[in-house]
């Protein structure tokens, strides 16, 4: 049996959750290190890392957790978190009007200003040097053409350099240059990216996004990200995988402001411990399709 876990994107809030859901879960029995497959976009790709390294997540949280802190002042961060959202749903999923959306978003990306790009890089010094991973992926978008790329072993992409260009929040942080062409936060494309696990046979995706209002509301912006995640679940039932998804708990929507303050530093690790927390609860389900 084949398994994959995928890390979603969710800035250094997103990165807190999801090694405490680590931590918690290993403490647990279920050790998602042991996964054939390892996907990360954005934050997903920092925790995505550390976990195919094998290292301790829970000593390197602060570490892990701050490439993603915003520069203060930065355009991005004044316009806010509803604003990137607005952006992404145009530019979610497969289709021309989607891929012409993250174009449009690369060059917001590229007209920004920002830190420099090595600076950027440097920030992610806990990889730098580390050979990459067997099994562990992450992804970016190329800003002038839209598409998804997927880094693995075989693309010869230094990890840190990799993993900076699937945190390259566009307006936030600088496109990453790689073999020539310039890349942007994979995010840009899903939060998940989780078609990437299609035919693995157990496939753990973890969002720190909701992936439903509560019932009676609904928000176009909302609708348009769900609608691009579920296309990808329902591409991964149909390959014949047995799909278990993390979602968000009360205590980490609380922390994380439903989403608008998951760029907020300070709340990493609040975040953290409720990734503790609800790991103890989602554990017995997610054995049915995971063993150590």
């Amino acid at each position: 049996m084949t398994r994959a876990v995928v890390f979603g994107g969710g800035g250094p809030v997103g990165i807190g959750w999801e090694t405490g859901l680590v931590v918690g879960l290993g403490g647990e029995g279920i050790w998602l290190g042991g996964a054939d497959l390892v996907v990360g976009t954005s934050a997903g790709s920092v925790v995505g890392a550390q976990v195919a390294l094998g290292l301790d997540l829970a000593e390197n949280l602060a570490t892990v957790a701050s490439p993603l802190t915003v520069p203060v002042g930065s355009a991005a961060a004044e316009s806010g978190m509803e604003t990137l959202l607005t952006a992404m749903a145009q530019a979610a999923g497969g289709g021309t009007s989607a891929q012409q959306a993250r174009v449009q978003l690369g060059q917001v990306a590229l007209a920004a200003p920002t830190v420099d790009e090595d600076l950027f890089i440097s920030v992610f010094a806990q990889v730098k040097g580390e050979d990459w991973p067997e099994g562990y992926v992450c992804t970016a978008v190329d800003v002038e053409t839209g598409e998804l790329r997927v880094w693995d072993k075989a693309a010869g992409v230094a990890l840190d350099r990799a993993i900076a260009s699937s945190c390259s929040v566009p307006g936030i942080f600088p496109p990453i240059t790689i073999d020539g062409r310039r890349y942007m936060d994979g995010g840009m494309r899903t939060a998940l990216n989780s078609d990437i696990a299609v035919g693995h046979d157990a496939v753990i995706a973890i969002s720190c996004f909701i992936l439903a209002l509560p019932e009676g509301m609904s928000d176009p912006t909302f609708d348009a990200l769900a609608a691009a995640l579920e296309s990808e679940f329902e591409a991964l039932r149909s390959s014949g995988s047995a799909l278990e998804i993390i979602a968000p708990g009360e205590e980490f929507l609380e922390v994380s402001g439903w989403g608008f303050n998951l760029m907020d530093p300070t709340r990493t690790v609040a975040a953290y411990e409720a990734g503790v927390r609800q790991a103890a609860v989602e554990a017995e389900r997610l054995r049915a399709i995971w063993s150590s």
